[in-house]
């Protein structure tokens, strides 16, 4: 077992298994939070099976050979914690959180549901109906829709990035249970896993326990087969009966691996990152056009994309768009002042340090970021970054990811087919 230290209080070790681990000792901490991430998401889906990864998350919480899908439920609330899992484009992630005295048997179930699933067909069928309601949810919202839409056509040649997560009613009809067992043995082996833990734990006792629940390396570790993708330049309408009209614009933004990251955190938090945003603030409180608009970042491990988006009524969608590209526009040509800078820095710097207040926090930041391979940054170092963003920093951003020539609009909505394209 090769262990380290990251920071004061932060130790790494990669377990002979392959496993990493990261404990964060958290002082005067009551509670604890677990984390889980697996390096297999909706983009590593088979093409004809989209859907897969979020339908296995489903059907770990479903039973294993030792534990039934409600004695895991009954443990986890006798412990007076809370227990539940993720899929996303690049991972599964299991999270779990409970007092001090319950970190055993937290790790024991964690432990037991990812690597012994038992895919029992009776909850298969069960859950099955579960996973098409959640998809039938997803249909009958207007926002998700649009956002699917605008995902469905942000990345060239049909890149993997562009499947959504749930999956499609038909491919999720035809699983079977041979289906997830392959998929779960390919996937789910202990180099592709990252163990998180957080809070009122000590890692002596944590890497004890870790190398006694995981199992050694697999004979046949997975290859992950991906490849970057690029951003389409596009406009695309998409006519659809909805009350509102959902305006989505999305250009190049830095991966999760890039320095650009801390400058583009600040730079978006002008743009539209809150209340005092100028996309809020033109958009919302000077024309009242919207109640949502707002801008992010999206950083993938090999990719990004800087989101733009206001819901809007159909009859103010040229308005809207029209002040959105402006916006944008601007921000290319004039960049930012120093007082929207120092605005901007001080809300990211607060909000860090309040959500350094929640174990469970803490616990998604560092395993969001190593599962992406991102540099694992103490506190004051990834404060001390976004402290050294610079008016010329934000400019050079500005200069290599604002740039309207690869931009992607998509807008959805009641005679949206009519719509003028940017």
């Amino acid at each position: 077992m090769n262990t380290s230290i990251l920071y004061e209080g932060l130790s790494e070790a990669t377990m002979h298994n392959g496993m990493r681990v990261l404990v964060e000792e958290v002082p005067h901490s009551r509670s604890v939070s677990v984390g889980l991430w697996v390096r297999v998401g909706s983009r590593d889906d088979p093409p004809a099976q989209p859907g897969m990864s979020h339908f296995i998350e489903h059907m770990l919480f479903k039973g294993t050979p030792t534990r039934s899908a409600r004695e895991i439920s009954r443990q986890i609330d006798a412990l007076g914690g809370q227990i539940n899992g993720a899929t996303g484009k690049e991972s599964t992630f299991y999270y779990a959180e409970a007092p001090a005295s319950g970190l055993r048997e937290v790790l024991e179930i964690i432990s037991d549901i990812a690597q012994h699933p038992k895919f029992s067909g009776v909850e298969l069928e069960r859950e099955r109906g579960v996973v098409l309601e959640e998809i039938r949810g997803r249909d009958d919202d207007p926002e998700q829709q649009a956002y699917e839409l605008f995902i469905k056509g942000l990345w060239q040649d049909g890149h993997p990035l562009t499947r959504s997560v749930l999956g499609k009613r038909e491919t999720i009809e035809g699983i079977t249970r041979n289906d997830l067992i392959s998929f779960h043995s390919r996937f789910y082996t202990p180099e592709a896993m990252i163990l998180v833990v957080c809070g009122a734990a000590n890692s002596a006792s944590v890497l004890n326990l870790t190398s006694q629940l995981f199992e050694d390396r697999s004979t046949d570790p997975s290859v992950l087969l991906r490849h970057a993708p690029m951003l389409k330049t596009d406009n695309n309408s998409h006519a659809r009966d909805t009350g509102q009209t959902h305006i989505y614009i999305g250009l190049p933004a830095p991966d999760a691996r890039s320095d650009d990251r801390f400058a583009a955190e600040v730079v978006n938090t002008i743009l539209g990152g809150g209340m005092s945003s100028r996309l809020f603030v033109h958009v919302r409180e000077e024309q009242g056009l919207a109640y949502a608009v707002s801008s992010s970042v999206i950083s993938y491990s090999d990719a990004g994309v800087w989101l733009t988006y206001a819901g809007i009524a159909p009859q103010n969608v040229d308005r809207t768009l029209e002040i959105l590209l402006s916006e944008i526009n601007a921000l290319r040509q004039h960049g930012v002042t120093q007082e929207e800078l120092d605005l901007a820095v001080a809300k990211l710097r607060g909000n860090f340090i309040l959500d350094l207040e929640s174990n469970t926090n803490r616990m998604a930041r560092l395993g969001g970021a190593a599962i992406v391979g991102s540099e694992i940054l103490s506190p004051d170092e990834l404060i001390s970054r976004i402290d050294n963003v610079s008016i010329d920093g934000a400019r050079r951003t500005i200069d290599t990811y604002i740039d309207s020539s690869r931009m992607n609009v998509s807008v959805v909505g009641p005679d949206a087919s009519g719509i003028s394209k940017a």
